[in-house]
């Protein structure tokens, strides 16, 4: 059965885009309690093309305004990646002292000969109208392909705002004064990596731990050795030129095990690192089932940092739900569901399994062992639009538990979209699914207290 043309797959609390693509988050600044969030937009299609940069912003990170385009192609390129700062004290110039403006910096793509260089736009009027820089360029290429995805962040080392991008197999890390002028402080890479892939949309952030300040260093890789697009973190210190990971592993450590979140970054401006990254995979994105638009972000992640078994690791929590959890209420197994959009909160001891499933036999599940958790979506819905979304490398996984013991989940269900937080958030999974008709009952079995909540 193929649900294309029937079946209205669009999310209520994940962000979509109004119709056309969409794919990696950009320019996600957090301004007097609004969240802006800009994203690679397509206008004139649901498949890869030009990008753009599609504006939206938020005041709960569910509900969202759409803004007119931020960014437009020009005659140095597709505008590629990037981010935005809040230039509080108008260290740029391009605002004044009563008036701060937005400074974003984004990567300029020759699609013809293939030259990428990064470039900065600023607006005056609150992220309604940008204009480019005359200076465009302001990080010329050094003569190498993959040269992109700037992330701006205050260094408070030099005081002065730094920047890191992605350049192949490593990441660039440079500094400025005025957002304009960009001089090179270092390299981190590829020493310390244990995936193959390109290095895409970086990311710089501190986070307090026990009178401790860790520097995380995050970075997507396109195609692993598994096949998949994920996103990878490092532990570690910067020294206001260049991060040193003091917190090496023996494997890459994935910021999420689903197959659906990528290119995911952090607002710039807000007090702790609060995170989005798309949620799709490129091996699919452009046949999946959703008629109008093609596809969406994450929710908003809160990041903390655990100590573990295995050592410092990053934990999660979903943001903007706590009003809706408040709510929850207990539920037996072979309970209805009532609703598409909703939370899920368990406790278990020992092994669990729980399953949402409708009336036409599709079912989605969540299988908890002593050391792992799968998530299961190989007959969850729809399928047949993409062989390689039928097979099992590309429907179910597993991700090794950091706890001992009892456990907890905390599952989140927006009609196609599934995200996972197990353990206090240190287990993360993200998948998308497409059942042809709602999800209407939960079932389980183990040694499990299960609440949910509706979340509109």
């Amino acid at each position: 059965m193929s649900s294309k043309g029937i079946r209205d797959f669009r999310p209520r609390i994940h962000f979509t885009p109004q119709d056309h693509w969409m794919n990696d988050p950009n320019g996600m600044v957090y301004i007097n309690g609004t969240y802006h969030f800009c994203y690679q937009k397509y206008p004139y299609d649901t498949v890869w093309g030009p990008m753009h940069w599609g504006h939206a912003v938020t005041k709960d990170l569910l509900h969202w305004e759409h803004l007119p385009m931020a960014l437009y192609p020009d005659e140095l390129g597709y505008i590629f990646s990037g981010s935005s700062v809040y230039d509080k004290y108008n260290t740029s110039g391009y605002g004044t002292k009563e008036n701060s403006p937005i400074i974003s910096v984004f990567t300029s793509h020759n699609n013809e000969t293939g030259l990428e260089q990064q470039s900065i736009a600023y607006s005056v009027d609150g992220g309604r109208h940008f204009e480019k820089s005359y200076l465009n360029p302001v990080i010329e290429n050094p003569g190498i392909p993959d040269f992109r995805d700037p992330k701006v962040f205050w260094n408070p080392v030099h005081r002065c705002w730094g920047l890191v991008l992605a350049a192949q197999d490593r990441v660039y890390f440079y500094g400025s004064r005025d957002l304009k002028r960009w001089e090179k402080t270092g390299e981190f890479g590829p020493e310390g990596n244990h995936a193959n892939g390109v290095w895409e949309c970086p990311d710089l952030f501190q986070i307090k731990y026990e009178d401790k300040v860790f520097w995380i260093l995050v970075v997507s890789m396109t195609k692993t050795d598994e096949g998949r697009w994920r996103t990878q973190y490092f532990i570690g210190d910067f020294d206001g030129d260049k991060f040193i990971c003091t917190y090496p592993s023996d494997e890459a450590i994935w910021l999420d095990d689903g197959f659906d979140n990528y290119a995911g970054v952090t607002f710039q401006n807000y007090d702790v690192p609060l995170l989005m990254g798309w949620a799709m995979n490129w091996a699919y994105a452009s046949k999946v089932p959703t008629n109008e638009y093609c596809g969406q972000a994450t929710l908003a992640r809160s990041l903390s940092i655990c100590n573990t078994k295995a050592g410092y690791r990053i934990a999660g929590h979903a943001e903007g739900l706590d009003k809706f959890r408040h709510m929850a209420y207990p539920v037996s197994s072979g309970a209805h569901l009532m609703t598409e959009t909703f939370g899920l909160r368990i406790i278990g001891e020992g092994y669990g399994k729980i399953r949402l499933s409708n009336s036409d036999g599709q079912r989605l599940e969540i299988e908890v062992a002593e050391d792992i958790i799968t998530v299961n979506r190989a007959i969850a819905g729809y399928r047949e639009f993409d062989e390689q979304f039928m097979t099992p490398e590309c429907s179910i996984v597993s991700s090794k538990r950091l706890k001992e013991g009892n456990w907890d989940l905390e599952v989140i269900f927006d009609v196609s979209v599934l995200e996972v937080f197990a353990d206090g958030g240190l287990n993360m999974v993200t998948m998308v699914v497409f059942p042809d008709t709602p999800y209407d009952t939960i079932r389980w079995k183990g040694k499990l207290e299960v609440s949910l909540f509706e979340i509109s």
